[in-house]
């Protein structure tokens, strides 16, 4: 009986594989250097070295000789550190010990998203059931560019408006004019040293700065202008009154399912990720928090000379924030140029 060919030819492609296979692995397996306890495979070499930049690798030598002799005698050099650290029981430091809870903590939520963003499946029902539910934010909106001055009371209001109302030469240079105006009355210094301007401004008081967020009644009044008008009644605005002008408009396009999908399969993505981090939280507080006393929270103090605070890069300006302000409009409003 003669031997089938195609067997054969199997098992002899089946025998070369698991041969290369096997020489892979033990090449891999190989110990390049040994510091202490701690031992350095050809893998973890190769490892290392896949992570480093194209144009790092170019800095470290000239050959690939030169830079696999540079990652270990960096390896090397960080190893006896760690080791003279621990000799010294540096490891035993408080803030050592922060730091690498720290580093654990890191490493398991980046686990966590990680398998949890692998088995994430958004169907394309739950896209559009979020779509349908949320057709509001995808919606064609209008925002209006609204110019404030802000005063302290109502009196002051009217003077600014009896300003304008009695400036003949006002239509001559209306936004110099009102830039003036803003320097000297208004009391909302986030805005008055660039005429009030509080960019465009949605219906329900959010502007293009997430930081700042202002009374839907001025949004309202503003909407009831033309282009280039002034309110000829102010905004009462809690314990202040806005004087109103309406600089110009933006409609932005209604956002379709189509456009929107990638963006919301990603949100409803990354809400299965956290929702999966904070079950496993719920489970680790379940088995390991045992007492919990926030009565005696009242005994912490907190040492304000001390106080972290939030670092920012040279030469940039801190943003700062306009609050919202309670309060409605009282009055009718009118167009005043």
């Amino acid at each position: 009986m003669r031997p089938n060919k195609t067997l054969l030819v199997a098992a002899f492609a089946g025998s070369l594989a698991f041969g290369v296979s096997a020489f892979a692995e033990s090449r891999g397996e190989r110990v390049v250097v040994t510091i202490g306890d701690v031992k350095l495979t050809v893998a973890e070499v190769e490892a290392r070295l896949a992570r480093i930049p194209a144009f790092r690798l170019r800095e470290l030598g000239a050959t690939v000789d030169e830079q696999r002799r540079k990652v270990i005698q960096q390896v090397i050099d960080l190893e006896l550190f760690a080791i003279a650290a621990r000799a010294d029981k540096l490891n035993e430091r408080d803030d050592v010990a922060m730091r690498m809870r720290g580093v654990l903590v890191g490493a398991l939520e980046a686990k966590l998203r990680e398998e949890a963003l692998a088995s994430a499946a958004v169907t394309d029902d739950a896209v559009r059931q979020y779509y349908e539910l949320n057709r509001a934010r995808f919606a064609s909106e209008t925002r209006i560019k609204i110019w404030q001055i802000v005063v302290k009371t109502r009196a002051d209001a009217d003077n600014v408006l009896k300003a304008i109302a009695d400036d003949a030469a006002w239509d001559s240079d209306a936004v110099g004019k009102w830039d003036e105006l803003t320097r000297k009355w208004s009391v909302d210094k986030t805005s008055s040293m660039k005429m009030g301007n509080l960019g465009f401004v949605s219906a329900n008081g959010t502007t293009q700065d997430n930081m700042v967020r202002v009374n839907p009644a001025l949004f309202a009044a503003a909407a009831k202008l033309s282009e280039g008008k002034i309110a000829t009644e102010p905004v009462q605005d809690g314990d202040v009154w806005v004087v109103v002008s309406r600089r110009g408009t933006m409609t932005t396009p209604e956002r379709t399912l189509d456009s929107e999908s990638r963006t919301i399969r990603a949100f409803l993505a990354k809400q299965q990720v956290a929702q999966r981090v904070d079950g496993v939280l719920a489970g680790l507080r379940k088995s390991y928090v045992q007492e919990l006393h926030p009565e005696r929270l009242g005994d912490v103090t907190i040492d304000l000379g001390g106080a972290v605070t939030v670092a920012r890069r040279p030469g940039s300006l801190p943003r700062r924030q306009v609050a919202e302000r309670p309060g409605a409009p009282h009055a009718d409003h009118g167009e005043l140029r």
